[in-house]
């Protein structure tokens, strides 16, 4: 006699190929969607520390952003009429 729990979960007999790059491609993205709601979750529940994060990285990024600015500029671009 057939096994009647596995005819009621749906089981067929068929095993998915976990061997191929589309298998591998779903894995990979449901571990990225895994962590990315994990990230969102930690930041609803800290508020505050998401906040300050970003705004310590908006400030080293400006900072970043002024100095290799500044570096780049080279000569001054000042004529001098002596």
């Amino acid at each position: 006699m057939a096994n009647v729990k596995n005819l009621r979960t749906g089981f067929t007999g068929e095993l998915n190929d976990t061997s191929g790059v589309t298998a591998k491609t779903k894995k990979a993205a449901n571990y990225v969607s895994d962590e990315a709601s994990a990230v969102v979750q930690s930041a609803q529940d800290h508020p505050s520390a998401t906040s300050t994060a970003l705004l310590v990285f908006g400030a080293a990024a400006f900072v970043a952003g002024y100095l290799i600015g500044s570096a780049s500029n080279g000569a001054s671009t000042r004529r001098s009429y002596w």
